[in-house]
């Protein structure tokens, strides 16, 4: 496993960092075998967040590191809608109290970075902050972050901290892929020089470079794509095709799952400090996890980058009913 400094902090975290949204809903002791599973190949880096499942990702969490909370790194979010908080936010006293819950259901005293889920933009970003301090200084908290801002949400919030005396912004976590390159141009080049870190979600667009799916082809019974409410059609054009087929090409050259390929092209950048990687049983931990220390040629980083130029992909979620066939109205 490979291992990386978060942004300008002291935390070291390993560059394969285990998302815990369980998606599939797996049972209790499966979701905790997972985490100790990946704990066993080197990843010390969990990642949750207070919405997911309801708290029950801070619960599984909580379970799978007691005895053993000094190994690992954790990072949770706060700010999407929670039953006490139906509209979320970032309110300073919503912020305090959201985190005491947080710790509660992790049986920890500590995170080692707390992140603001999505920008609030009915609530003062100095406001936030000063939330985020009183945690820092109260020991609840080791650093803040942010997760899906933009460039100048992260200047602003890095200013603010500098101003006032408070604890630096360790990391923004945002969406990243072969399928999506935003960020090459409109974030890392902004944030980098401030000491901040990225860490990247969605390394393989949902699954759609993960191998199961086909430009043509309608996506398989039951994956993500087909169960909705992510717009399968909208986002299998020409484009995205060509750069599935790239990755399976790459995949076979190198003897490596595609998973990996479309991962470890994202691991590329020193910048990205780690990518987050959602597996929900032993099984699948040890498939993504394994090779954790495999890095791209450069011959096959280069074709990757060609072909995946431009990469703007924005998932569309207007299909709650999940993918449907052709019937003229253009409805997933």
């Amino acid at each position: 496993m490979q291992y990386a400094r978060l942004g300008a902090s002291d935390l070291r975290v390993s560059r394969l960092c285990l998302g815990t949204v369980f998606r599939s809903e797996p049972d209790e002791a499966t979701c905790i075998a997972a985490i100790r599973t990946a704990a066993e190949l080197g990843c010390n880096f969990l990642d949750c967040a207070d919405f997911y499942g309801t708290g029950r990702s801070e619960r599984i969490v909580g379970a799978a590191v007691k005895g053993q909370r000094d190994r690992f790194v954790i990072t949770t979010k706060v700010g999407s809608p929670m039953p006490e908080a139906p509209a979320g936010g970032l309110k300073r006293d919503y912020v305090l109290r959201a985190c005491e819950a947080s710790l509660r259901r992790l049986s920890t005293d500590y995170v080692d970075c707390y992140l603001c889920h999505f920008p609030d933009p009915t609530t003062p970003l100095d406001e936030t902050l000063s939330a985020f301090d009183r945690l820092v200084t109260g020991g609840k908290v080791r650093y803040p972050g942010v997760s899906n801002f933009s460039a100048a949400q992260v200047r602003e919030a890095t200013e603010i901290g500098r101003r006032r005396g408070w604890a630096s912004v360790a990391c923004n976590q945002v969406g990243y892929s072969l399928l999506d390159r935003r960020i090459e141009q409109e974030l890392l080049p902004e944030i980098e020089p401030l000491g901040v870190g990225v860490t990247a979600y969605a390394t393989t667009a949902i699954g759609l470079l993960a191998g199961r799916y086909r430009y043509g082809r309608p996506p398989p019974a039951g994956a993500s794509w087909h169960r909705g409410p992510y717009n399968f059609r909208a986002a299998m054009t020409p484009a995205t095709g060509r750069t599935i087929d790239a990755v399976l090409d790459v995949a076979r050259r190198c003897g490596a799952s595609p998973s990996r390929v479309a991962t470890a092209w994202c691991l590329r950048l020193p910048a990205v400090n780690a990518a987050i990687i959602g597996t929900d049983t032993p099984q699948q931990v040890r498939q993504n996890f394994a090779d954790a220390d495999w890095d791209l040629p450069p011959e096959e980083i280069e074709k990757l980058d060609r072909c995946s130029a431009g990469g703007r992909l924005v998932v569309r979620k207007d299909c709650p009913q999940g993918y449907r066939p052709e019937d003229g109205t253009g409805r997933s």
